[in-house]
């Protein structure tokens, strides 16, 4: 294992808070159990299973009567609730990834099949969010139905569906499964063969000079598996003409948005990744930036690192 690689695993595991969960940066008082979710697989890969499931457990404990959890802040030592999220989708179908890549990596099931009943729980808290055309609202209170947030639930209720399947209820798996396809179907009732493109969110369309939400929600059907032959490759030129530095972080963005890494290796873009992984060490774990390294930044970046090696 690299200098660098060792040096992520020992940022990610300072965040973690003796609940269980993790907080956004190692001086951050914001909980966001989202972006946590995102986080871990990369602690799955470097197998620090027990932090996961520690994450797992707070985050199962703190589900609302209605199905929900929320972003949490510290005061002092006390986590106190606030009232909302900047999503209620996505939260629960990144958290059923993170469980079944945990899964398929120790190979047990003992530790949550105790909990089966609150995942099924979760699945109908999102099922409430589908809508007809299977795509779902961000929240109850916001009803928009985002591509990216889409992409994120067509996965997790397929890794639902897995989880359910390697619980022994089938029927579970049986309805993630149909939810699943239902997502799908409604990412691809969003390409519009003229633009070339995904609407963003609705019917609205990417502008290719404006970095986020724009252009970077382009690069999550690619993430996430959910484009049809011929897409993933011409969305990724189109990325890459409008934004041809964006390995060293020339976006206009301050965040480093390393999941655009991760689109480029899925893409055989080795050159970018390795520009992105070397940039991101200069500039945001040791530069002048490090203030938007974040947790899930992190994570990708152990990932990209786990494939290509990093700068030791």
């Amino acid at each position: 294992m690299n200098a660098m690689v060792e040096n992520q695993r020992a940022y990610l595991l300072s965040c973690r808070l003796p609940s269980g969960t993790f907080r956004l940066s190692p001086r951050s008082d914001q909980i966001n159990p989202y972006f946590t979710n995102l986080a871990l697989i990369s602690l799955v890969r470097l197998q620090e299973w027990e932090s996961v499931r520690s994450h797992v457990d707070w985050y199962l404990h703190h589900v609302d009567q209605n199905g929900y959890v929320n972003d949490y802040r510290l005061e002092g030592n006390a986590e106190i609730d606030t009232g909302k999220a900047d999503s209620e989708d996505s939260y629960h179908t990144t958290l059923f990834s993170l469980i079944a890549e945990l899964m398929r990596a120790t190979g047990e099931t003992d530790w949550i099949a105790q909990r089966k009943d609150e995942l099924v729980f979760l699945m109908e808290a999102v099922g409430r969010l589908q809508q007809k055309d299977g795509l779902t609202w961000a929240k109850r209170s916001w009803r928009v139905k985002y591509l990216m947030d889409n992409c994120e639930v067509a996965k997790g209720f397929e890794d639902a569906a897995s989880i359910f399947y390697e619980l022994g209820d089938d029927e579970a798996a049986r309805e993630a499964g149909r939810r699943a396809a239902a997502c799908r179907a409604g990412i691809s009732s969003m390409y519009s063969g003229l633009r070339k493109s995904y609407a963003m969110y609705d019917r609205s369309y990417p502008g290719w000079r404006k970095w986020y939400p724009d252009v970077t929600s382009q690069a999550f059907p690619i993430l996430y598996g959910m484009t049809r032959p011929g897409e993933d490759l011409s969305l990724y030129e189109q990325i890459t003409r409008a934004f041809p530095h964006f390995d060293t972080f020339q976006t206009g963005d301050l965040y480093p948005w390393m999941a655009m890494g991760e689109c480029a290796r899925i893409m055989g873009d080795s050159r970018r990744v390795e520009s992105m992984i070397a940039t991101a060490a200069d500039l945001y774990i040791f530069g002048p930036r490090s203030s938007y390294w974040l947790i899930h930044e992190a994570g990708r970046y152990v990932e990209l690192s786990l494939f290509y090696g990093s700068p030791s």
